[in-house]
């Protein structure tokens, strides 16, 4: 019967410790409640006093010490989200210009192939720095620099009288074809 007691009062117990246990349990969830909640109406209190701070309302030194440092940290926010805007459009750009594209040099938009004014602002597009490569044989327009198709009389792009080159013809009388080393007649350097 001795036996039977003490397991009795030892259930007891361990039913009163985690009776204590939930208890505690309960308690500390609600102190971190509160600690939340305190933590939310600081940030309400600083947030208030960084906006008073703004409109110019005179604050305690140490709460415009807290803003200044507030302020650089927005400034340091700007710079960064500046920079990315940077790194973008200029990724943005040079994919526009491999693809053909050309970026407006009015407000650094990058626009597609074949687009005479810009997407974005509506100015006129200059053309690329660099000129075409001459299409197989057809040659470069001397007024716009855009390639020409063999055979044109007129430049597709911008409508000027393109002048049939003058054929260049080796000392044998061959016609040179443009980027050979040697007459294809007589085997001649081409100089």
């Amino acid at each position: 019967m001795a036996l039977l007691n003490k397991l009795s009062d030892m259930a007891k117990n361990i039913g009163d410790k985690t009776s204590e246990t939930v208890e505690t349990a309960k308690l500390n969830s609600k102190i971190s409640s509160e600690k939340n909640a305190i933590d939310g109406i600081y940030r309400k209190m600083g947030e208030h006093c960084y906006q008073q701070y703004k409109s110019g309302v005179s604050l305690p030194e140490g709460a415009a010490a807290f803003c200044a440092e507030i302020d650089k940290h927005n400034a340091a926010i700007d710079e960064a989200n500046a920079e990315i805007e940077r790194i973008k459009a200029q990724a943005l750009a040079a994919s526009a210009i491999a693809a053909g594209g050309v970026v407006c040099t009015s407000c650094s938009h990058a626009n597609s192939p074949g687009i005479k004014f810009c997407q974005e602002c509506g100015a006129k597009l200059e053309a690329q720095l660099e000129k075409p490569a001459p299409a197989s044989g057809g040659g470069v327009c001397p007024s716009c620099g855009k390639a020409l198709t063999p055979g044109n009389k007129f430049c597709q792009e911008c409508g000027a009288k393109v002048e049939a080159p003058a054929k260049r013809l080796c000392s044998c009388g061959a016609e040179i074809v443009p980027g050979v080393k040697f007459c294809n007649e007589c085997g001649s350097k081409i100089e």
